[in-house]
C-alpha cells in the first residue's frame, strides 16, 4: 500500500484491525468500557534499522512509551476518541500526528524517521558552569545528605559504559536481576525476597510511576538513578503505599 507522507520527515502506515467484540467484565461481573490499542514499529528511513529509545507520548496525558531494541512500542487501555501523538527522537524536533481511535480496535503504525545528520559550523562556547537542572536538584540534595539509597550519576554511567540499563544496576548491592530469552528485568532485592517472597519494585521516571521495561531506555538517555531498598529509607515523594519492596527512581536526559 502507498504510505501517506507527513511533515517532519516521518512516514506513517496505518492498519486498523477490529478485535472480536467479546464482552469483557470486571471482578464484580459488570461490563467494562471498550478500549483501543496503538502499536507500532519505528525504523530509520535511510536503513530500515529499528530505532530504540524513541519516545511516543500522548499529549495532555501521562501516557507514554519508549521503543525497545526492535523499535516496537505499545499503548493500550486507551479510551476511544481523538489523540495527538508525539514521536521524540534524540536530536530531532518532536513530530506530531493526530489520530482517532475506535472502540475495540487496534491501530498499527509503521513509522520511518529521517535520521540523517547535518554538518554544522564549529561553535565555541565560553561561560561559567551553571546549576544542575531543576529536576536534578533534589537528586543531588538527597545524595549529599547520605540518609540512605544507592545513587548512580551521569559520571558513573559514562565511566562504566554499560550496554543496557540492567547491566548498570547489577552493581547495586543485593539487587536481583532476572533474564529470560534475552530480556532482563530488575525484580526485587534478595533480602526482601527471602522475607516476603517475590516482591515487585516500584519504578519512577522523572518522578512519575511507570511499569515499563528498564531496558527500553538506553544508558545515554539517563541523567541519574536512585535505588532504595525498603520503606524506611524511601523519600516521601516516592513512598506511594506500593513501595514497601523498594524503589528505583530514574531521571532522564530527554527534555520534558
Amino acid at each position: 500500500m502507498t504510505l501517506p507522507r507527513v511533515t517532519g520527515a516521518l512516514v506513517l502506515a496505518f492498519s486498523l484491525s477490529t478485535q472480536s467484540p467479546a464482552t469483557a467484565q470486571d471482578q464484580q461481573g459488570q461490563p467494562q468500557a471498550a478500549t483501543a490499542v496503538v502499536i507500532g514499529i519505528v525504523t530509520a528511513a535511510q536503513t530500515g534499522e529499528p530505532l530504540m529509545g524513541v519516545q511516543v507520548l500522548i499529549r495532555g496525558s501521562r501516557r507514554w512509551a519508549i521503543t525497545n531494541q526492535d523499535g516496537a512500542f505499545r499503548l493500550d487501555g486507551l479510551k476511544p476518541g481523538p489523540y495527538v501523538l508525539e514521536f521524540r527522537h534524540p536530536n530531532r524536533a518532536p513530530i506530531v500526528h493526530n489520530l482517532t481511535l475506535e472502540p475495540d480496535q487496534t491501530t498499527e503504525l509503521a513509522v520511518r524517521v529521517d535520521t540523517r545528520t547535518v554538518a554544522l559550523p564549529e561553535v565555541v562556547i565560553e561561560g561559567r558552569e551553571t546549576q544542575p537542572a531543576a529536576k536534578m536538584h533534589e537528586f543531588n540534595s538527597r545524595k549529599a545528605a547520605g540518609h540512605g539509597g544507592y545513587f548512580v550519576t551521569r559520571k558513573d554511567i559514562e565511566e562504566r559504559q554499560p550496554r543496557v540499563l540492567s547491566d548498570l544496576l547489577r552493581r547495586v548491592p543485593g539487587l536481583r536481576v532476572d533474564c529470560d530469552f534475552g530480556s532482563c528485568r530488575v525484580t526485587t532485592f534478595n533480602e526482601t525476597r527471602r522475607i516476603m517472597g517475590p516482591c515487585p519494585i516500584q519504578y519512577f521516571l522523572d518522578g512519575i510511576p511507570f511499569l515499563g521495561d528498564l531496558d527500553e531506555m538506553t544508558p545515554d538517555q539517563i541523567e541519574g538513578i536512585e535505588v532504595y531498598r525498603g520503606s524506611s529509607s524511601i523519600p516521601p515523594q516516592f513512598n506511594t503505599g506500593t513501595s514497601m519492596c523498594g524503589v528505583i527512581a530514574i531521571w532522564s536526559r530527554v527534555p520534558g
